[in-house]
Parts: structure tokens; sequence; C-alpha cells
């Protein structure tokens, strides 16, 4: 696997700012030339500039799996025409903002914020494929924000009890572990973008975080 350090419009909280999967990676029109090289060439994908309610907040916003992504119900239309002319599959969650905060998803699951009523979770389960469950992570609603989870692996916010941390991996399928990025962010997914051939933590990270990152992602 590929892992560097790197930053989104100057910033390190790159899960912020971007949402990839196996595939592609989307990230904001502002996004330096050299910022969207290194995610290129770590996770080694298509990288297509995109925005969201005109904001460049597109991992906040949005989260996505394989050619799916589930949207900000503030992403305008031509917005959302630009994803699918990228062969993208487009859901718009109906009454919230923050997508991407609240959902975290790979092949095998996906987990949703307790904050969700259960036919939007179905919602998402018909649209990704994949069995939903919801659950608070650390004592957050911002599932996707506490987690960055792959294929192969995944990290979670480090106040995980040690009985979520076991419904996650057996849920997702995975090993993994806690951890924080950028030098103490506890929510991971604001921080750190992966998947399964690479990873982009923030720029602040720490020589021991990614030492844990690496590991947690690795799935070893």
């Amino acid at each position: 696997m590929n892992f560097t350090k790197g930053t989104i419009r100057g910033s390190p909280y790159i899960g912020i700012f971007c949402t990839s999967t196996e595939e592609i990676a989307m990230v904001p029109h502002s996004i330096e030339a050299r910022e969207l090289k290194a995610i290129e060439n770590a996770l080694d994908v298509e990288v297509m500039k995109a925005s969201l309610g005109n904001s460049p907040l597109i991992g906040a916003l949005s989260r996505a799996h394989a050619r799916k992504i589930a949207v900000s119900v503030i992403a305008e239309k031509h917005e959302i025409k630009a994803l699918e002319s990228h062969g993208m599959e487009v859901f718009v969650l109906k009454g919230y903002e923050c997508t991407g905060n609240l959902i975290a998803i790979n092949r095998n699951a996906g987990i949703a914020s307790s904050l969700l009523q259960e036919d939007e979770v179905k919602e998402l389960e018909r649209f990704f494929g994949v069995k939903f469950g919801t659950m608070r992570i650390a004592g957050s609603d911002l599932a996707g924000a506490c987690l960055t989870v792959t294929n192969k692996g995944l990290i979670c916010h480090p106040d995980i009890s040690k009985e979520d941390f076991a419904e996650v991996t057996e849920k997702f399928k995975v090993n993994g572990r806690p951890t924080t990025a950028n030098y103490g962010d506890v929510f991971v997914g604001n921080s750190v973008i992966a998947n399964t051939k690479g990873a982009v933590a923030g720029a602040s990270t720490s020589g021991i975080e990614m030492s844990k990152i690496d590991e947690g992602l690795r799935g070893d």
C-alpha cells in the first residue's frame, strides 16, 4: 500500500474535502496540482474535480463506494450531472447536509448515524446494495467522521469502546485499530482518505499516528 501525508487547499483535514473509492476520488476545483497528484499516486485512482452545493467540502457532503455516491441535499442539478458524466450513480440523502459525516461503508456493510430514520437507512441499503446498521461511536452520532473504512482495513475514533470496536470490525469484516490523525484529531474520517491501494493522511499527522494508520488500514 502507498502511504503519504498531504493537504487539500493547504488544509490537513483532507477527509473534509475529498471522498474516495477503489476507482475514483472527488476533490474540489480549487485543489493545487501537487495536492491532486499526491492523491492520484497514493490511491491509484482517477481524480475528478467537483463541488456540492457550490462548496469545496466534498468529503463532508458525500460518501462514495465503488461507482455510487450519496450526496447532500444541497447538491445542485449541474453538480449531480457532472458526477453522472464520470460514471457515478448518485443518490440524494434528503433532509441532511453533511452526508459524509453520517455514513461509513465498504463492500461488506455500512454504518449510518443514529440520527437517520429507519426508512432512510433502508434507502441507503437499496442504493449501495449492502446491509446498513446504525450506531453511535465513542458517544458521537457522526459515524462517517469517526471512521475511515476500506475493503481491507479500518481506523476509528480512539475512544471507541471494546464492544463497539468488535461490532464495527465484525460488520465490515476487516481488522483495524483505533487511532488519531493530524496530531490528535479523533475524527479520523476528517483527516484520512484511503482505499485498498493506499492512504493519504493530513500533513499534521505524527509518525506514531502514521504507524497506527498503516497498521489499521492494512488490516493485518
